[in-house]
């Protein structure tokens, strides 16, 4: 299974996005396989942060962010300290932004592919592991 970025999500919980009605479709077809989506526990506040303040609907953050902790729809993994030393040097040799190389980094990790919506992760993090769209 792959680990999904909190783009995908956000698009998710976001009618009006433009890759709303792909992400959902992706995530319902994939939902149904035995291995479930993962993500760093970071989604959480990503996702929070992009509703939230980036629309300014509170209301709209704490269920999104409820239904993720729910785990019905991904498995959220801790940021250890392994995690974030590795995520470190695929920030610095890949020049990604820090949280999107964290995301990188789990998916190297757990030998999956990494599902996001975002140009920098899937050009620059293909050079670590299999990037796509959903």
């Amino acid at each position: 299974m792959p680990v999904v970025d909190a783009s995908v999500c956000v698009a998710l919980f976001k009618l009006d996005e433009p890759s709303h009605a792909s992400s959902r479709l992706w995530l319902l077809e994939t939902g149904g396989e035995d291995e479930p989506v993962v993500s760093p526990a970071i989604l959480l506040s990503e996702v929070a942060s992009a509703l939230g303040r980036g629309l300014g609907d509170e209301e709209l953050a704490r269920q999104s962010v409820s239904l993720l902790r729910s785990r019905r729809l991904v498995e959220l993994f801790p940021v250890t300290e392994a995690l974030a030393a590795r995520a470190a040097e695929i920030a610095a040799e890949q020049r990604l932004r820090g949280c999107d190389a964290i995301y990188v980094a789990l998916a190297r990790q757990l030998d999956m592919e990494l599902v996001t919506l975002d140009h920098q992760q899937l050009e620059r993090g293909a050079a670590v592991v299999k990037t796509r769209t959903p």
